[in-house]
């Protein structure tokens, strides 16, 4: 998919997450979290599934036909068993957490798992067989399509009918199974007369087929899935230690979790995809040690910045200032994400790729409980105590990646030195920052108010990357 219509689809799906917020009003979303987190874990299998390359190499619209059909066979295979595993998770929540009448969310949720993996492979198919480019557009309607069903659906079930939580939870994946169901439907009748070729007489490699369909770049996938088990975990964790140790009541809790697992978890997403746009965009070509350095180096920089004005973010998004702690702890977490996805994609060696996960994993489990419990003890929020066991476990991954790149990559730079700049100016970036709530106090009481501290800060940003910028210039020129 193009970058431009990525930046597109990621940014319809965060103000689509904001409006939802405002749409669902009071209502408990927690269920929805809780079972799209499975979603993600489960579909992070189809993560990069493609199929085009392969057909590209066959001239015969049969042969093209088989493949596709037997990849839609594997795939409906797949969410079949991912529909099994939903229900079975969903006895194990209902007796683990003490959730009640949640199957039905879980079935909804176990059948949309096989729509966008349906949707892609099929956009991909016709465009091969029609030679047409503009099937893939399809994939983008079908984003924007389920976006804007979301809210539609969340507005009839939360604010017009007012269904009950957990029914109207399970309707909210209608948006995935209806915009997918329409794509694929249309995409077939579009092309309902189209003749292959003739004969049965082509016959293909099921076994290899499949394997290269499916079982290509397996250890891609696997990152992909377990950097969202990392939320997984952390949501039931959360619920199981905070409700039974700790005495919080189920809607306080599912309020919290809610919000640090969606509504701030998108938007730390977000911030981390802008970093990467940001850094494939520069002109100049940089080694993989050097992007790592630079993609650190800007994200530094943002995670300060939006941590400090996160008030102001809570305010202007959400109208509720007091989410501004757990806005501000999951930007943190963003400088992990961002380095833990960038490492990946640069290691090829497929055994320490499994090494590295094993051990960020591992390590989250371990630790997670004991720094729930230590941040009890020393009287912080318990949420941060389940952020940094994902942020440990996500930095050994990156350790272990970043000597395995630095090791293969045979380069002699000196990094401290750099390392000590960056954190010097972000150190001084940060306590002017600080200074200016000296001098504008940080007052979110009035949303106009807020808005104009937004300009405020934003202004100076400007007038800081100017600085910094004329700064290059004369040094270039020196």
């Amino acid at each position: 998919m193009k970058e431009k219509n990525i930046f597109m689809n990621k940014t319809i799906k965060l103000l689509t997450i904001i409006l939802l917020y405002y749409i669902v009003g009071s209502k408990n979303l927690f269920l929805y979290v809780l079972s799209l987190s499975l979603y993600e874990v489960l579909t992070a299998f189809f993560h990069n599934l493609s199929f085009k390359e392969r057909l590209d190499e066959i001239s015969k619209n049969t042969i093209k036909q088989k493949i596709y059909k037997l990849t839609v066979i594997g795939i409906t295979s797949i969410s079949m068993l991912y529909l099994i595993i939903s229900i079975i998770v969903s006895d194990v929540i209902n007796i683990l957490l003490g959730i009640h009448n949640i199957l039905l969310v879980f079935i909804f949720m176990g059948i949309s798992t096989i729509v966008s993996p349906l949707v892609k492979v099929t956009a991909e198919y016709y465009e091969s067989i029609n030679n047409n480019p503009k099937y893939q557009r399809i994939i983008n309607i079908y984003y924007i399509f389920d976006n804007l069903l979301l809210l539609i659906i969340g507005l009839f079930v939360f604010r017009i009918f007012n269904i009950k939580d957990n029914f109207a939870t399970s309707l909210l994946y209608l948006s995935k199974i209806i915009s997918g169901g329409l794509m694929i439907g249309f995409m077939h009748m579009v092309n309902k007369n189209k003749k292959n070729d003739d004969s049965n007489v082509y016959k293909i490699n099921y076994f290899y087929e499949l394997k290269y369909i499916f079982a290509d770049n397996s250890h891609r996938k696997m990152v992909e899935v377990i950097k969202k088990c990392y939320y997984y975990i952390s949501i039931i964790i959360l619920y199981l230690i905070l409700s039974s140790r700790y005495g919080y009541k189920g809607d306080e809790l599912a309020k919290i979790i809610t919000f640090v697992y969606f509504y701030a978890l998108n938007i730390m997403d977000y911030l981390v995809y802008i970093v990467k746009f940001i850094n494939k965009s520069l002109p100049t070509r940089l080694n993989p040690v050097n992007r790592i350095y630079s993609n650190f180096k800007i994200m530094l920089s943002l995670v300060i910045f939006f941590a400090i004005i996160s008030p102001i973010t809570c305010k202007l998004l959400f109208y509720d200032a007091s989410y501004a702690p757990y806005l501000a702890m999951i930007n943190i977490l963003a400088i992990f994400i961002l380095l833990y996805d960038i490492t990946y994609e640069t290691v090829k060696n497929k055994k320490v790729i499994y090494i590295s996960l094993i051990i960020g994993i591992i390590s989250k489990l371990i630790l997670v409980i004991p720094l729930i419990d230590s941040f009890y003890r020393i009287g912080y929020n318990l949420v941060y105590g389940d952020v940094i066991s994902t942020s440990i476990g996500m930095f050994l991954s990156i350790i272990v990646n970043y000597i395995y790149i630095v090791n293969t990559t045979h380069n002699t730079e000196k990094y401290f030195d750099k390392v000590l700049k960056i954190l010097f100016d972000n150190i001084v970036f940060c306590i002017i920052l600080v200074l200016i709530q000296f001098v504008i106090p940080m007052r979110t009481d009035s949303y106009f108010r807020t808005l104009g501290l937004l300009w405020l800060y934003l202004i100076f940003i400007f007038i800081i990357l100017k600085i910094k910028s004329f700064k290059l210039k004369m040094k270039k020129r020196g």
